[in-house]
């Protein structure tokens, strides 16, 4: 009787052991879900909190500089984390082309800004929006110029900085792939030029990954989309590029097949620094010593929009016919693609170099 009221017991413990190790699992889960309740009976959705910053701007202006100081570090903007967020939880999406950077905290609710409040001045910021889900909170900053961000975290708090891009990087180079979006640009032979120009860019965009130069590139698109004009030498011109180069294809005049092919790259013949023709001459050198294509020349482009606008040493590229069934066929290969980009990265670190 002794040996099965003490089996009883000891399977009794063991059950609690086993209850009390599943609730320590699960206790970080359980107040994770406790907060989502709670946040989901917050009323949200996106809403402005930049007259919060106008307003800490203002009160810091008022205030002794080492009252400032003690707030901000040196640091434009000041955020708090809750005791159950850290920095590894912040991500940073920077849309130079929108001028807007997403700001991504996984762990704060909707009412994060009435608890935490941001602290900073408004310096180059148009609108600072705020939105949560499922306590991922999103704030989303406008500027009104091209700018860096730099995060620096120091305890509860992390501090961001909006930086010029000349401030970061040796050089600047904007990257355009032509088209995208609704606007396919030359269609033949179901292969669109959007897609084209799109493969060589991203091609460019490994070998300027792993440059080993500070360098920094900025990209009007990486992805099927369609930049307005004004966004895409916007960009150029606002980041104060040193170089603004456009990637397309070529098509006859009628858009019919023929036997005209080759190489050919427009320039801003209204730059008289000369130095958008030299580009310009420096790219084609280089396409047609890796793809043996045939030269059409530098051609002055002035009456297409994004070359005429530039206020950056500019040059766009036609890299081949889409008109002709075998420059056509050659767009469309890898290895073709890859020495595409490789004159084009020489074509640019060269120029660089020799300024």
């Amino acid at each position: 009787m002794e040996n099965k009221v003490m089996g009883a017991f000891t399977a009794i413990i063991l059950v609690i052991v086993i209850a009390m190790c599943c609730l320590l699992i699960y206790v970080p889960n359980m107040h994770i879900i406790a907060l989502k309740v709670q946040d989901s009976k917050i009323s949200g959705g996106r809403v402005s909190v930049m007259e919060m910053l106008k307003n800490s701007d203002k009160e810091l202006q008022e205030e002794p500089n080492e009252v400032e100081e003690d707030i901000l570090k040196g640091h434009q903007i000041r955020l708090m984390l809750p005791q159950n967020v850290t920095s590894a939880g912040v991500s940073i999406l920077n849309n130079y082309v929108d001028r807007t950077i997403a700001i991504t905290i996984n762990g704060i609710g909707k009412d994060y800004f009435n608890n935490y409040p941001m602290r900073g001045n408004a310096d180059n910021i148009v609108d600072v929006i705020y939105d949560s889900e499922n306590l991922i909170g999103v704030i989303e900053i406008t500027l009104d110029d091209v700018k860096e961000v730099q995060m620096t975290s120091e305890g509860e708090y992390i501090y961001l900085d909006f930086l010029n891009p000349h401030d970061v990087y040796d050089y600047v180079v904007v990257v355009d792939a032509g088209h995208g979006g609704n606007v396919p640009g030359a269609t033949k032979m179901g292969v669109s030029e959007k897609d084209l120009d799109l493969q060589f860019v991203m091609q460019l965009k490994k070998l300027m990954d792993r440059n080993g130069k500070n360098i920094g590139v900025y990209y009007t698109r990486t992805d099927d989309t369609n930049p307005s004009f004004e966004s895409r030498v916007g960009l150029a011109n606002d980041s104060e590029a040193d170089l603004f180069l456009s990637i397309h294809n070529n098509s006859t005049a009628s858009g019919r097949m023929s036997s005209i092919n080759g190489t050919e790259v427009m320039y801003k013949g209204a730059d008289t620094t000369g130095e958008s023709k030299r580009f310009a001459s420096l790219c084609l050198d280089h396409l047609l010593k890796s793809l043996g294509s045939k030269s059409k020349g530098t051609v002055v482009g002035d009456e297409v929009y994004i070359i005429r606008m530039s206020q950056v040493p500019v040059a766009l590229v036609e890299v081949g016919f889409m008109t002709n069934a075998n420059e056509l066929e050659k767009l469309q290969d890898k290895e073709y693609q890859k020495k595409t980009a490789g004159a084009l990265y020489d074509a640019i670190v060269e120029y660089l170099g020799e300024n």
